[in-house]
């Protein structure tokens, strides 16, 4: 195992007020088998910069967010690759669907039939935070046919099972809650509504527990902001949809179908929604997986340290084009410390 500071990114990528502001490519409406309208944004790939070959890479969100939570990595790989930002159901511009509990199928389906129009041929790089990543693992099990034509998978602040048995930060409580979550919400989903309005009433306590969730070290007001705003536009009938989900999440015989392929997998020291050992757990599985452990990060680590992240999924791309100078050979332990958190202490929360 490598002890190691931030690569650089080949672009500079800056915390600043306005590189925050929402990022607009090429809207595509994809609509699923049953209804759900998918908002999916398209960058297009520059061809003075684009590597011939270079596979199309598909940046898949997380619980609660939208294409957003790639904002930083996206102003950094835009041009020199095709990206493709799809939302999930009922997250950022895509609707939700028939109501009712969403499982990891649905949206792996989903995911596929984004695909299906937006990239119906050529190499493809799958990068998935959270919820995205598990989507990606289940959409390897049903799609052998994406899969095959994926080159490479980044796996960022995810897990392949065994939320169940994790307490979020809150020892010995934080199981029931979740728990209790779920029924208050399955008991409320008729009056949504009303739950709407006490969210916007309690938005600068909403925004102080994202944060708290989000980050393990300082970030710029901005970007908690934005973590804030997206999370704060996702309805609570698809956050009550999803959240049983995680509790039966298993994507044991996914990892078995990722081996051959260049797999990253970027774990947050301090994530108190998908702990860092899930990430151990998945690149263990994963002959061959290069694994990332960040220092001083929290679940948003693409927000929170965007450099390490980019320059990670920069060498994961060079790895799949056959780059060895600047790709490495894959595989290994890292775990990085990044420049920023070095001299800063720990922000105190109130």
């Amino acid at each position: 195992m490598r002890v190691a500071g931030a690569l650089r990114p080949r672009r500079r990528v800056a915390v600043a007020r306005e590189e925050v502001q929402p990022l607009a490519g090429e809207p595509v409406e994809v609509e699923t088998d049953d209804g759900a309208r998918l908002h999916v944004e398209v960058d297009p790939a520059d061809p003075a910069q684009v590597v011939p070959g270079a596979p199309t890479v598909v940046l898949c969100h997380g619980y609660g967010l939208s294409a957003d939570a790639w904002h930083f990595q996206r102003l950094a790989l835009r041009g020199r690759h095709r990206l493709v930002l799809p939302e999930h159901r009922g997250h950022g511009r895509s609707t939700r669907g028939p109501a009712g509990p969403v499982g990891l199928a649905r949206l792996a389906d989903d995911l596929g039939q984004v695909l299906d129009v937006v990239a119906p041929t050529g190499p493809l790089a799958l990068v998935g935070h959270s919820l995205g990543g598990m989507t990606i693992m289940e959409l390897a099990v049903r799609r052998p046919d994406l899969l095959e034509r994926t080159r490479a998978v980044g796996l960022v602040a995810t897990s392949s099972g065994g939320l169940a048995a994790f307490d979020h930060g809150l020892p010995l409580l934080g199981r029931h809650l979740v728990r209790w979550a779920e029924q208050a919400l399955q008991r409320t989903a008729e009056r949504a509504d009303v739950l709407e309005r006490g969210r916007r009433l309690g938005a600068d306590v909403e925004q102080r527990l994202v944060s708290h969730w989000s980050f393990a070290s300082p970030v710029s007001p901005e970007v908690e902001r934005l973590a804030a705003r997206m999370m704060a536009g996702t309805s609570v009938g698809t956050i009550a949809d999803l959240l049983p989900a995680f509790g039966t999440l298993d994507e044991t015989e996914a990892l078995v179908a990722l081996a051959g392929r260049a797999v990253l997998v970027i774990a947050a020291e301090r994530d108190l929604m998908t702990p860092a050992a899930h990430g151990r757990t998945i690149a263990d599985a994963v002959p061959g997986a290069e694994h990332v452990l960040v220092r001083q990060a929290g679940h948003l680590v693409m927000l929170e340290h965007p450099a390490v992240v980019t320059a990670r999924l920069e060498r994961l791309l060079a790895r799949a084009a056959g780059d060895v100078e600047h790709g490495g050979h894959g595989g290994g332990d890292e775990v990085v410390l990044p420049v920023a958190a070095r001299s800063r202490p720990r922000r105190v929360r109130p």
